[in-house]
């Protein structure tokens, strides 16, 4: 990666930028910070991933998303050298973000941080969100491991910030920021969430967002915060005369944080979830943690091509229901039925499911987008 963006002529490298690493709430934090900066004045670039329903998404210069042009441009000049989906459009991203001129960069890793793509921009500050088991087939099987990956992106001279984490977490993080001469500030979560992120989740998030901003933009309050739209973090669209709460939360830890900010503030009398996650995924975990809601819950895998393997998803008197795949006939016949009766719908579990269900619900069509399937 290294070489193949030397080759390029080392794109946006005189720019700095902000890392975030972590299992959860990267893109959260990530959107945060970039739009705490936009509304400061300064011409952000943010790159994320995965992408809900266009690749476009994924990189975003003032707030939007790049253009289909500007974006093929840079694809195009990448593609001569050969990397994988996600090296690619990082590549894509740094271009893009030296052609528009922006004054800083917000990069999300996409997976683990110490071999990560994006370590190829000039960090001049890390946050680390809360670290969960996930990924284990590449990052390590404990936390101890996980945190080791993550914690390498952190390097002398750059600032470093972190939320409360587990107590081996913690000593991980201590460790790799001395071996690197350099020191990890721990922040606390801010008194709420800011305006159009809900969970209590989201206040430890905003606490690192700010943290991070904080590092251009001394100035900058919690109420510069408010305003961020992400799609897909505990976001309620309205449809069919129902409601669907869309959440990409795909781990235990993730699925975990949706269950506690729904236990209290999710009121619908008629309600329905709708789960589905990728093989490699703690399904039965998750399912256990969901059905603390106590909801009858579909299992409707993420595309055609793979199944969710379960232990069991019913609970008493609502034995599970399982459907092929979120584009079916019988799985979109029966979510139209039920937001018809006026249900609330929380579909979570993976990117590509809440995707897929979002394009239905905005234009009943199919987020048909290639996505790193590493990244689901």
């Amino acid at each position: 990666m290294r070489s193949a963006f030397e080759h390029l002529g080392a794109p946006a490298a005189q720019i700095p930028a902000l890392h975030v690493v972590g299992t959860n709430g990267k893109g959260s934090t990530a959107a945060m910070t970039a739009h705490a900066l936009t509304k400061a004045g300064m011409r952000v670039g943010l790159y994320t991933s995965p992408h809900l329903v266009h690749v476009a998404e994924r990189i975003r210069i003032g707030g939007e998303p790049i253009g289909e042009d500007a974006l093929e441009r840079a694809v195009r000049r990448v593609l001569a050298i050969e990397l994988t989906f996600f090296e690619v459009l990082t590549l894509a991203a740094m271009l893009a973000f030296d052609e528009a001129g922006v004054q800083v960069i917000v990069l999300e890793a996409g997976l683990g941080g110490r071999l990560d793509a994006t370590r190829i921009a000039s960090t001049v500050a890390v946050a680390v969100t809360r670290i969960a088991l996930d990924h284990q087939r590449y990052l390590g099987t404990d936390l101890r491991a996980i945190a080791g990956e993550k914690a390498a992106v952190m390097h002398h001279g750059a600032l470093a910030f972190t939320s409360s984490q587990a107590p081996e977490v913690e000593l991980v993080l201590a460790q790799a920021a001395r071996a690197v001469g350099t020191t990890i500030a721990y922040v606390e979560p801010l008194a709420r969430a800011p305006v159009g992120l809900s969970g209590s989740h989201q206040r430890e998030n905003a606490a690192l967002a700010l943290a991070l901003a904080r590092t251009c933009v001394p100035t900058l309050e919690s109420h510069d915060l408010d305003g961020v739209h992400w799609p897909g973090r505990l976001e309620r669209v309205l449809h069919g005369g129902g409601e669907i709460v869309f959440d990409v939360a795909h781990n235990p830890n993730g699925i975990e944080a949706v269950v506690t900010s729904l236990r209290d503030h999710w009121d619908a009398r008629d309600r329905v979830i709708v789960f589905g996650c990728m093989p490699d995924k703690d399904a039965d975990t998750m399912v256990a943690l969901l059905r603390r809601l106590e909801t009858p819950i579909w299992i409707v895998p993420p595309n055609d091509s793979v199944t969710v393997a379960l232990a069991s998803s019913g609970l008493p008197g609502h034995p599970g229901r399982s459907f092929s795949s979120p584009s079916s006939p019988e799985f979109r016949g029966e979510l139209a039925a039920t937001l018809a009766r006026g249900a609330s719908v929380l579909v979570c579990g993976s990117h590509q499911l809440v995707g897929t269900v979002r394009v239905w619900a905005d234009r009943g069509g199919d987020a048909v987008d290639p996505g790193d399937p590493l990244l689901r």
